[in-house]
């Protein structure tokens, strides 16, 4: 259900909640911080190139 919220907003905290979570880099305290990985994956979703789902999928 939560996935749903994010696909349809495509926001940029859903989108780091959904790329960033997973990456043991991330830190809610540097959550304005892009790294290149995900400003690449943001325009791959934004472009329509890869869909939300598949970066879920990726990321389990």
């Amino acid at each position: 259900m939560i996935l749903m919220c994010v696909i349809e907003e495509k926001s940029d905290p859903d989108l780091v909640k959904l790329i960033c979570s997973s990456c043991e880099f991330f830190k809610e305290d540097d959550i304005d911080l892009e790294c290149s990985a995900f400003k690449i994956l943001k325009d791959l979703i934004n472009s329509g190139k890869i869909s939300l789902q598949e970066v879920s999928d990726a990321t389990k």
